[in-house]
């Protein structure tokens, strides 16, 4: 029979194990970085981050509120950063580097494993800007055709 913690119960295991040049992997859950990591359904490995982070990486970090997150660095701002999950449209600021407790090494998808380092990585996030883009065109274009077929059989 196997047994859940919660992440709060697990993280000091986690950086411990990273301090040690380790890497640590889990399930990720929560929708935040959809379509890139599936809640639930996909494997992240995390590693120790070698110096200052860079756009693009993808932090698992603890939030002063005691959350634990996973997102993506959107800018760098001198000593702090400001991240994003790729299924969201609000920023996070004023992130520290000491909140940051390992980096995003690979993702495990379906038996597959996808990593940071890889040309085919590389590639999906050098495109999520227009990915995103579409994404948002398209939201609205099915939001105002809901709006307007609703407009047409009000009359």
């Amino acid at each position: 029979m196997s047994k859940k913690y919660s992440l709060s119960e697990l993280a000091p295991i986690m950086k411990e194990t990273l301090d040690a040049n380790g890497e640590v992997s889990f399930i990720s859950s929560g929708v935040s970085m959809l379509p890139t990591i599936r809640d639930r359904k996909d494997t992240v490995t995390l590693i120790k981050p070698q110096g200052k982070l860079k756009k693009g990486d993808v932090p698992f970090y603890l939030r002063d509120n005691g959350q634990y997150i996973l997102h993506r660095v959107i800018y760098v701002n001198g000593d702090t950063y400001v991240m994003r999950g790729d299924n969201q449209w609000v920023n996070e600021y004023n992130i520290r580097q000491d909140q940051i407790i390992g980096v995003l090494k690979s993702i495990e998808r379906n038996g597959k494993t996808y990593n940071v380092e890889s040309k085919e990585y590389k590639t999906y996030v050098a495109l999520l800007p227009a990915i995103r883009w579409a994404y948002r065109l398209y939201s609205a274009l099915k939001r105002r055709t809901k709006n307007f077929i609703k407009y047409l059989f009000k009359r």
